[in-house]
């Protein structure tokens, strides 16, 4: 009779278009038989010490009224949860905080068509020292959070979520993840949810007769796109809150993302932030982005690097797994799903919760473990970072077994198991196909190859961009200041490949004053110049175009004859820009050496690299061998159909795992 009594009051209330998400929340809560658990709740308010009262009163507050019983729920979730939340304080991150509010001040301007949206120029760290290791304690939400505030919180989310159309289609348990929060990690706690609807609700105010999220979504992306953001790897979201964020808009990927949550949320939309544990093709470990949810409950993922909501990113970013930030402990979580096992520090975090199911639908993969060297109960798979293989999923192995799905293909994984604290190889490394299948890279050694390798590392996407700015640029000599009498020595011709080029000049005439001049459209993007004198290299003083992108240090004229290939001279101009040396005394240039923008991931000479390849044996070397002017390392007898890796053993960080394939290097 209950079912059939809420059937025609539904019914009832659909013609009177009443808000059925909320109705039905109401439902549940108002006749559900379930008891809270009061255990989980006592623990939380036991944890809270002599804040404890403080809790109560919010708990006390929504339980003097029916009406507030979906409230009172909602508390609950966020005392229940409170415990696993703290702000750091301490002297050196009270003077950041102070910095950063002082640094927003002084950067707080409207982008304009002639400001770069995302941009590096004044970094925060260069204008305040970062201690490397802050002195700092944690103070805990549970021990210092204010009945007031709570209520608050709590109050203007569910008006967000009650009275705004597009708050319609959102159940109560996406409202207590997506709109309710008062914080999204460690953050520093604030007040933020009123200066946050202030800010943002007047730019929506003429939607507010739209119920469809995304339309509402749409003109609240662009708004936060369209802000200038200032990229800082170094401002981590540990020191800055969302009110700094209104006025300071500084930092990483991740601050980004909360800056785009605290104001999705703010005015009632359901969102939040989805994240990589690491990059599967590059050194770097986790990525951030935002999420936002339509009216059927289907997430869409909002990259800020992108010009339009549905925009895919020029240059789309792999990530093997994805994992969603929640508030609340996710119960299918792999800490909470495997209580009795050890997981990697990676993977131990019963906040986070795997939505790839969202993001690939591809077909699960099995993969056989023999008994005999099986070292665990999970498998695990791993993506290499440069040094190593870094877990980003696991599975219970099962009669030998162990099953995959939902991973984005084109990828290279490697299985792992963990066990005293140690993650080691287990199988073969292997490659999703775009039809699902899996390849496994099993080392013939009946068939055996030559290869020749170039680089340790991809060529970068950028490189495709710039490379016209190596055409056409002028080597010139003159023996005035102004190179008014300027004699051209060498037109370069080729486009930018990052090696180092080497050219005989003919001309005899002594020259006082030498120099690069830019190619057009070029910014001057020179690496690295050597003006040589019947084998000496000439030496002088540094002369040319001041300034550089964004008053980067390393992109100056000076970067030209640093003896560093991975500094170049990145001029603010495009054309007419130029740097050279000024000579003490003339000579005759015989020979010129030069180096483009480039990665410094070609084969170096003088450096010593080492080949090696991975099999069901583990990493088997293939012996070291010396870069040289030629830029290729030769191998012989070098096994197929495997996944190599070229490490170089006197500098760099950047290394990728390579499949060789028609005589050429093909990067994972």
């Amino acid at each position: 009779m209950l079912a059939n009594f809420v059937v025609n009051f539904y019914l009832l209330l659909m013609k009177l278009k009443f808000n059925t998400f909320i109705f039905i929340s109401i439902l549940f809560v108002c006749f559900s038989c379930k008891k809270e658990n009061q255990n989980f709740l006592e623990s939380s308010l036991k944890f809270a010490g002599e804040n404890r009262a403080e809790l109560e009163k919010v708990l006390e507050h929504y339980s003097q009224k029916t009406e507030d019983s979906l409230k009172y729920k909602a508390a609950c979730f966020l005392i229940e949860n409170m415990p696993n939340y703290y702000s750091l304080s301490g002297k050196d991150i009270d003077s950041i905080k102070t910095s950063i509010k002082t640094f927003g001040i002084r950067n707080d301007y409207p982008v304009t068509s002639v400001h770069v949206r995302i941009v590096a120029a004044e970094k925060f760290a260069d204008k305040y020292t970062l201690p490397v290791n802050a002195h700092s304690e944690k103070v805990y939400d549970s021990h210092v959070i204010t009945a007031e505030y709570l209520i608050e919180n709590i109050e203007i989310a569910f008006q967000v979520w009650t009275e705004k159309p597009w708050g319609k289609f959102m159940s109560f348990d996406r409202f207590c993840e997506e709109i309710l929060p008062y914080r999204i990690g460690n953050e520093p706690l604030e007040n933020w949810r009123k200066a946050y609807y202030e800010k943002f609700q007047p730019i929506l105010d003429s939607l507010l007769g739209k119920e469809d999220p995304v339309e509402v979504a749409k003109t609240l992306y662009d708004t936060i796109y369209n802000q200038r953001w200032i990229f800082d790897n170094e401002v981590l979201n540990e020191y800055v809150g969302a009110l700094s964020l209104l006025t300071c808009r500084v930092g990483d990927c991740r601050l980004l993302a909360h800056y785009a949550t605290y104001a999705f949320r703010a005015v009632g939309i359901p969102s939040g932030i989805d994240c990589i544990l690491q990059n599967p093709d590059m050194m770097y470990r986790h990525h951030y982005w935002n999420y936002m949810k339509d009216q059927f409950g289907n997430s869409i993922p909002l990259e800020l690097y992108q010009n339009t909501l549905f925009q895919e990113p020029e240059n789309k970013r792999k990530k093997g797994k994805v994992y969603r930030i929640c508030f609340g402990k996710q119960p299918s979580s792999i800490p909470e799903n495997y209580k009795t096992e050890k997981i990697p520090p990676v993977l131990n975090d019963g906040y986070i919760v795997d939505v790839s199911d969202s993001y690939f639908d591809k077909a699960p993969i099995s993969i056989k473990i023999d008994k005999k060297i099986q070292k665990g109960n999970l498998l695990y798979l791993g993506v290499f970072n440069n040094k190593t293989w870094i877990p980003i999923t696991c599975s219970k192995i099962i009669k030998g077994e162990a099953i995959f799905n939902h991973l984005e293909s084109h990828i290279v994984y490697y299985p792992l198991c963990y066990q005293n604290e140690k993650l080691t190889l287990q199988s073969l490394p292997f490659i999703i196909l775009e039809n699902g299948q899996s390849r496994f890279l099993k080392p013939k050694m009946e068939n055996l190859q030559e290869m020749e390798l170039s680089r340790k590392y991809p060529v970068p996407h950028w490189i495709e961009e710039y490379k016209h700015r190596s055409v056409g640029g002028l080597f010139q000599g003159a023996n005035k200041a102004d190179f008014s009498d300027a004699i051209t020595l060498y037109t370069t011709t080729t486009e930018l490949d990052m090696y180092y080029h080497s050219v005989s000049i003919e001309n005899t005439q002594k020259f006082k004053y030498l120099r690069y001049f830019s190619a057009p459209d070029g910014h001057c993007n020179m690496a690295e110049i050597r003006f040589l004198s019947s084998g000496k290299e000439l030496a002088g003083n540094v002369i040319g175009t001041e300034g550089s992108s964004n008053n980067q240090k390393n992109w100056s004229k000076y970067a030209v004859f640093d003896k560093d290939p991975v500094t170049y001279f990145d001029s603010t101009a495009p054309h007419k820009t130029w740097v050279g040396l000024a000579l003490e005394d003339a000579a005759t240039v015989t020979e010129i050496e030069y180096l483009y923008r480039n990665d410094d991931n070609n084969i170096r000479e003088g450096d010593i690299y080492e080949l090696l390849y991975f099999s069901d044996r583990g990493v088997i070397s293939l012996g070291e061998r010396t870069g040289d002017k030629s830029g290729v390392l030769i191998y012989e007898s070098v096994p197929s159909n495997a996944l190599y890796w070229l490490r170089d053993k006197t500098r760099g960080q950047e290394e990728r795992v390579f499949t060789y394939e028609d005589g050429k290097q093909v990067f994972w």
